[in-house]
Parts: structure tokens; C-alpha cells; sequence
């Protein structure tokens, strides 16, 4: 049998001794002839709400199933948090190799990676002025495990390398390259795959679509859920999904699915951008939520020039929870201002055009300026926003379309040439998106008046306030 065919086989077998309860309708598949490694395939008809395998809280690689959550104080724990935990159960686990109760999920789990950490500076270079570049955090990373885990396994260096007599000095190794290396793939492993894991009892709140809050999914503990993470995910044909329940986690499914087709979970809405950070890879069908990020220190820099950076203002907004590192402008279709520009943006914006009294006045209520409302000035202040945006990339959307050469997006799955055509995919949608909301903006300044078109959404906050759906973490 062929060793990918046996690690598959034997990982299957493990799960059912550990609980699992996995249809006979459905197969884990080999997909690497599409650049997909595993998959999970229905082998027979499958109806709308059918279980297609239920896991059992026992078998998810969580911190609190691992025996490191017995041996190491749960002070040390919550000083880590959730993600550094659960990197650090996921080494000991690794580390013990066979001793270790989840060897045959380790097995099935990918070794090589193609996210952004792993990329090297001149592939990264392609992504230009993309904000994706500067959510990688491979030094922090380091500096993380570096001044976080390594001290924590070199304090119980007896427990984390159980048996062995040389433990002190593979904790003091820790800190070496090849090691980080080998932390960088774990935090990998739990960015690509590791679900949030609820309670048996949720209490947080969803929207409609089913998705939380980030600072909500960030408090719920992370666990690798084994088979719900063989699924790909397709935001078009997503025809399952993972539900909780008090001692499993289910996968149904959402439809019916015929014989023969792949079953698909979904990422939630994430721009292609974060797809490539994360899962190594991008799709045309999440263009829908590409997204381009206008910095901070940008908005900074351009309303200083304008004499309009006012500390007031920006305590007061701060204090409204507007603040933000970045503000999205996000893909629509067609171009529509206020369904694209981030309510957040323009709520700064129209904060700082206003006349002093005007603001004084707001301030006494307790209010802010409407997101559903942009005046010409706003939208001239945005205009030069945008501009200095666009010439934060190297290149024009036009240079890059029209380039001699054109990478190809097929190839082997790390090569530098498929690196190359990915990067370039997501910084043209970037700069389509500068473009549109260029052109939109520079017609509204001209014209004066409102911005009109306003979504559902932004006709509600009007009266509510700004506020935007969190994107999936």
C-alpha cells in the first residue's frame, strides 16, 4: 500500500478506537493530483442534516486532554493563553512521537507548508505594499518562543522529555533554529486547522451567518478537531459543517451531496490575502471579500498635512471603540462606497472635518457622526487617502496586468513561480479595489452632497453606530 494510502488507513483506525463514529458514506481521499492532499469524498448519496461523523471531546488535541495539562501548573497555562498552550501540548505530544496518544493524527497532518512564515524575502517582496505582509509576525514569533515557551519547557524540562536523561539539554536546545522552526510549524498546523472549541454549553454570541466576534472566538480555547480538519474548504460548495454538541463534535451535512463529490466546510469570509497567510493558497471564489487595509500612521500622516489631527478628537473616537490599526476598503460588485469603505473610516473621517463647535456639540451627546453619511469633504479627505495608498505599491494595477510575462498559478505546490503568481493575484485585486474607490470618491468630491447607495446594513447603523461583521480568525 502506499504510505500516504497506510497513514490514512491507520489514522482512521485510531479514530474509531478513540470513539469516533464515521460514516460509511464517505472516504478520505488522496488529492494530491490537485494540489490538495487529503480530502473527505461521499462514496454514496448523503441527505440534507445526515451525520457524517461524530468526534469525540476525548480525541480533539486540546491542552486539556493532553497529559502536559496534569504535570505542568494551569497558572503556566493561562499565563500562555490559548495559542501558545496549545503549541506548547502539541510539541510534547510531537516530541513523544509514539508514545504520544495522537502519533497516527500527526501522520496525516501536513509537514510542508506554503503560508506566508514560511515564504522567503523575495516571494514576500511580490506581495509590495499588501497589509498582509505585516500580519505575519514571524520576529514576534520568535520572540515569543524564545521568551515565553522555551523557559516554560526548560522549568519542566523532566516532564516535557519524560525519560530521558539528556532533558535539560534538549530544553536548553529549544531556543536553537531548528527548533523554532519546529514551533513555527506547530502554530502553523493550529492557524490551518485548530477549530475554536465551545463548550458543551455555548454561551457567546453569533450573527446570523453563525460567526463571533474576534474577541470572542480569542477567549474560547483551540483544539485540533481530527477529520473535521480533512475537509477543504470552498466558500461556493461548503456543504457541511461542524456543530457542538455536550460529549462530540458533529459534521453534518448542510445539503444533499451526491456520490462522488468532495464535502467542503467553509472559512467564513476571508479576503484571499488572509487565505494565503494562513492556508497557503488562494481561490477566485473568496475574491467576493478581498479587502484593502488603509493604515493608521497613513491616515496620520495625510490628515497632519490637512492640519486636521486633532488629539481631542482621537481621544474621544478611542474612546468609541473607532480607533483601529487599519480600516478595510472591501471588494463589492458593483463599486459601492458605503458598502465597501469601512463605517469605522468614515466615522473618523467626518469626526475630523468637523467645525469645532459642531464636534463640541456631538461630544456633549455622546454621539458620532452617521456611517451611512459622507459629505464631499470627507470624501475629498478619503480621496488623498486612497492616492497615497496606491503609491504605497511599487507597481499600477495596469503594469501588473499587462506584464510580458505571466506566472502560472499551477505548478508544484511551493515553487517560487506559483508563490509568484498568488502574490500577484492578491495585490491586483488590492489595487482594483484602490482604484474603484479612487475613481468613486474623486466623482463625489467633484459632485458635493452625499454618498448614496447605502447598504441594509449601513441604513441600520445609522442609527446604531459604526460597527463591522468581524472577519474569520
Amino acid at each position: 500500500m502506499d504510505p500516504f494510502d497506510e497513514a490514512s488507513q491507520a489514522f482512521l483506525a485510531w479514530l474509531r478506537r478513540s470513539g469516533a463514529d464515521i460514516s460509511n458514506k464517505i472516504e478520505l481521499k488522496d488529492l494530491r493530483n490537485i494540489q490538495a492532499g487529503r480530502g473527505v469524498a461521499a462514496i454514496d448519496k448523503i441527505e440534507e442534516d445526515e451525520v457524517l461523523f461524530r468526534i469525540p471531546r476525548s480525541a480533539i488535541l486540546s491542552v486539556e486532554n493532553s497529559i502536559l495539562s496534569k504535570e505542568i501548573p494551569k497558572a503556566t497555562f493561562e499565563h500562555l493563553g490559548p495559542w501558545l498552550s496549545l503549541i506548547l501540548a502539541m510539541l510534547y505530544e510531537y516530541t513523544n512521537e509514539g508514545a504520544s496518544n495522537w502519533a497516527p493524527y500527526f501522520n496525516v497532518l501536513p509537514s510542508e507548508f506554503n503560508t506566508l512564515m514560511f515564504w522567503e524575502k523575495d516571494e514576500l517582496a511580490e506581495l509590495q505594499a499588501s497589509a498582509v505582509v505585516q500580519k505575519i509576525g514571524k520576529d514576534g514569533a520568535d520572540e515569543m518562543f524564545t521568551t515565553e515557551l522555551v523557559p516554560v519547557i526548560k522549568e519542566f524540562a523532566e516532564v516535557f522529555f519524560s525519560g530521558d536523561e539528556k532533558a535539560k539539554d534538549r530544553a536548553e536546545a529549544m531556543k536553537e533554529p531548528d527548533n523554532l522552526f519546529l514551533m513555527h510549524k506547530m502554530g502553523s498546523l493550529i492557524m490551518a486547522y485548530a477549530f475554536d472549541v465551545e463548550p458543551a454549553n455555548p454561551e457567546k454570541d453569533v450573527d446570523e451567518e453563525g460567526y463571533a466576534s474576534e474577541d470572542e472566538d480569542e477567549a474560547l480555547p483551540k483544539g485540533m478537531v481530527p477529520m473535521a480538519d480533512m475537509l477543504n474548504a470552498d466558500a461556493d460548495r461548503n456543504n457541511a459543517r461542524l456543530f457542538y454538541e455536550e460529549e462530540y463534535l458533529t459534521m453534518k451535512a448542510l445539503k444533499p451531496i451526491n456520490a462522488g463529490d468532495e464535502i467542503f466546510n467553509d472559512y467564513g469570509p476571508l479576503p484571499r490575502s488572509d487565505l494565503l497567510r494562513r492556508y497557503g493558497y488562494i481561490t477566485d471564489n473568496y475574491a467576493k471579500y478581498d479587502v484593502v487595509e488603509i493604515p493608521f500612521p497613513l491616515i496620520k500622516e495625510i490628515a497632519s498635512a490637512a492640519g486636521l489631527f486633532l488629539e481631542d478628537r482621537l481621544e474621544y473616537l478611542d474612546e468609541h471603540d473607532v480607533i483601529e490599526t487599519g480600516y478595510d476598503i472591501g471588494a463589492s460588485d458593483p463599486f459601492t462606497l458605503l458598502e465597501s469603505l469601512s463605517p469605522e473610516l468614515i466615522v473618523l473621517v467626518e469626526t475630523l472635518l468637523l467645525p469645532s463647535d459642531e464636534f463640541r456639540c456631538l461630544k456633549n451627546k455622546g454621539k458620532l457622526p452617521k456611517p451611512g453619511t459622507m459629505t464631499a469633504k470627507g470624501a475629498e479627505l478619503l480621496h488623498k487617502l486612497v492616492q497615497a495608498r496606491i503609491q504605497q505599491y511599487s507597481t499600477s494595477v495596469d503594469e501588473d496586468i499587462n506584464a510580458a510575462v505571466d506566472e502560472p498559478m499551477t505548478g508544484q505546490y511551493n515553487s517560487k513561480e506559483r508563490r509568484y503568481a498568488m502574490a500577484k493575484t492578491v495585490r491586483i485585486s488590492e489595487k482594483n479595489i484602490l482604484r474603484e474607490a479612487e475613481q468613486a470618491l474623486g466623482q463625489l468630491a467633484r459632485g458635493g452632497g452625499n454618498a448614496n447607495g447605502a447598504s441594509k446594513r449601513q441604513a441600520e447603523e445609522q442609527e446604531t453606530g459604526p460597527g463591522k461583521k468581524q472577519r474569520a480568525k
